[in-house]
């Protein structure tokens, strides 16, 4: 089975991303150049990520030339996710299927066990079987929005895996690998979880008078019958 590894945000070609986000080399000064950046940038995906590995790239690649960073990567299995910077035309020409949303696994180091995901370039409150333990990928904030998003939603299965945020987890700009990403999920709890809505509709029933048991028991029928 192939290793998979997950990134958003290196904005190749964008020299106004290095004052903005103040990203720096090796020493922690200020990267000199948007080539000196690049470079490290795409030196630190295939020192990280093998050919025959897998790599998700959930958004905003490149703002120019994006067929010339991609030729650089020697990964040969990319799957592309759509990010508010990417055109879609040159995109297309570069990667073949593009997603706006696309859902995998990532597995633990051994590859025993996995965490089911759902990716977009933006972060979301609620997602698709959210309640049921799936996970949660974005980039788009550029690692700003963690501490906010993590005390309004405590235990959230989610997290940016743009190339900000890893410096910040990793001390390095690049990918994460499926098992740091499967590490970081099974320690947190989820905030979205399934028994609310059980709650929430039994206590709705039970309010309006009606019999919540007898409702659930014919919609499992229907469902077996289906």
């Amino acid at each position: 089975m192939r290793r998979r590894f997950f990134t958003a945000d290196p904005h190749f070609a964008h020299p106004g991303i290095l004052p903005m986000m103040g990203r720096v080399d090796g020493a922690g000064a200020l990267m000199g150049s948007i080539e000196e950046h690049d470079a490290k940038l795409i030196a630190n995906i295939n020192s990280t990520v093998d050919r025959d590995d897998e790599l998700f790239i959930i958004g905003d690649f490149a703002f120019d030339k994006p067929g010339k960073y991609r030729a650089k990567i020697q990964c040969k299995h990319i799957k592309f996710i759509m990010g508010n910077h990417d055109r879609k035309t040159k995109t297309a020409n570069v990667f073949g299927e593009l997603h706006d949303i696309l859902r995998t696994e990532a597995y633990n180091k051994d590859q025993t066990d996995s965490v089911k995901l759902y990716l977009c370039h933006y972060p979301t409150m609620y997602w698709d079987q959210s309640h049921n333990g799936v996970a949660h990928l974005y980039g788009h904030c550029h690692s700003q929005r963690e501490a906010y998003l993590d005390e309004l939603e405590p235990g959230r299965r989610a997290m940016d895996v743009g190339v900000d945020n890893a410096y910040r987890l990793l001390g390095e700009y690049r990918p994460f690998a499926d098992y740091e990403i499967y590490d970081y999920m099974a320690r947190r709890t989820g905030h979205d979880d399934v028994r609310f809505y059980k709650d929430f509709q039994a206590e709705m029933y039970q309010d309006r008078g009606l019999l919540y048991k007898e409702f659930k028991s014919k919609a499992g029928r229907r469902r077996n019958a289906s």
